[in-house]
């Protein structure tokens, strides 16, 4: 009997190399595969490492390949993105773009990485391919001056084999595919009627065929990779969700499991989300249950992955976005910054650390990120790295 092997998300050349190197890490579902991490914090939190504040304002993410990190920003009327070494030291920055004012909203789209090169789009529309060792543009093109459709884009760009995919739900089209080595237009999807949710797309590949899955404010669809043909999409209410994939399935919070066919025809929906989650923070899953916060009421809560059902319930977090690793949960509170790291066990989910992030401006919407033993928070225009390393005694990393 044949098996089919769904991944979700491509596999990097460099993978290796890469400890986060998209929004929401290798896979695009918050997890992290690094070890050996801290199991509790002191009284003040991690260690922190350094801070820069010249990465320019914005919620994007930052990504970690080997010793380097990349990160996205907007300064004055340019949008940039910016290397720095794991001493915080910036190695080069870049404009990627500009912006109408200064007033206008800073950069959201955290850059994904792909081999050696960089793909990234601004607020409003200009997408680039950037080396990763210079920092220099191997093509840029403006999807409102080339594609004519426009619209805010906060997503961060899906890269499967030779196609760049952006999703503008625009007048004409819902996605675009684009040469990765050249930036030419490969193919454009059939437009539905719908607006951007500030969602980034997920891939899920079968035996034999591929599709992207992403959502709009009123639609989950899902696209041939090949050819761009919707091949099957669902009304919903209006939200913001962050897809949570593995294997066949995937969870939208507030919404509902969808279980995918083996051959990516369709769908069914395995069980139904009522509840207020925090749909733009994203969940985790851990074994056989996912961990996210609630939007409105405070809460940290566990549903088992094939029921739905609500098993554990931890009231102190509220509106975080979450990360994985090492067994254990981190989370990032938008309202108040706080971060904090939580164990999960059978029967409940407990803070063993936290801190709260003093220095940025604005809400903390920014995603966090994991590499080379190192935690990443971004608020506004600064970028913190803390130490979360632990030493093979389980103690904390010498200063």
């Amino acid at each position: 009997m044949k098996k089919y092997l769904f991944i979700l998300l491509f596999i990097f050349n460099n993978l290796a190399y890469a400890q986060w190197p998209q929004w929401r890490g290798p896979m695009r579902d918050g997890f992290s595969p690094e070890t050996n991490l801290l199991k509790s914090w002191p009284a003040e939190g991690p260690r922190l490492l350094w801070s820069c504040d010249t990465i320019g304002d914005g919620y994007s993410s930052a990504i970690i390949q080997d010793k380097t990190i990349y990160i996205t920003g907007k300064r004055d009327t340019a949008r940039i993105m910016t290397a720095l070494d794991l001493n915080g030291k910036i190695i080069w920055q870049k404009e990627i773009g500009k912006t109408k004012s200064e007033e206008d909203l800073g950069e959201c789209s955290t850059p994904t990485l792909y081999q050696d090169k960089l793909y990234t789009v601004t607020v409003p529309g200009d997408i680039c391919c950037v080396d990763t060792g210079t920092g220099t543009a191997d093509w840029e093109i403006s999807i409102p001056n080339q594609l004519g459709e426009t619209s805010h884009f906060c997503e961060s760009l899906l890269v499967v084999d030779n196609k760049v995919m952006v999703t503008p739900f625009g007048e004409k089209t819902t996605l675009i595919a684009l040469n990765r080595v050249t930036g030419k237009t490969i193919w454009q999807s059939e437009h539905i009627a719908d607006k951007t949710a500030y969602v980034s797309p997920i891939l899920v590949q079968g035996q034999d065929k591929k599709i992207v899955v992403t959502n709009g404010r009123e639609h989950i669809i899902a696209a041939d990779v090949d050819t761009g043909e919707i091949k099957w999409q669902e009304n919903i209410s209006s939200e913001t969700f962050i897809p949570l994939a593995d294997k066949n399935r995937i969870y939208f919070p507030s919404c509902m499991m969808l279980n995918i066919n083996p051959d990516l025809s369709g769908f069914n929906a395995q069980w139904q989300d009522n509840s207020k989650r925090k749909t733009f923070g994203g969940a985790v899953k851990l074994g056989n249950r996912i961990y996210g916060t609630f939007e409105e009421e405070a809460g940290i809560f566990c549903l088992d992955w094939d029921t739905g059902k609500q098993l554990t319930l931890n009231t102190k977090i509220k509106g975080a976005n979450l990360l994985a690793a090492d067994g254990m949960i981190y989370s990032y509170e938008q309202n108040n910054g706080r971060v904090s790291l939580l164990k999960p066990t059978d029967n409940s989910i407990d803070i063993v650390g936290s801190f709260e992030v003093k220095p940025g401006e604005g809400e903390h919407l920014a995603h966090m990120s994991i590499g080379n033993g190192i935690l990443f928070v971004r608020h506004g225009n600064v970028l913190m790295a803390y130490d979360i390393k632990q030493t093979q005694s389980g103690t904390k990393t010498a200063p």
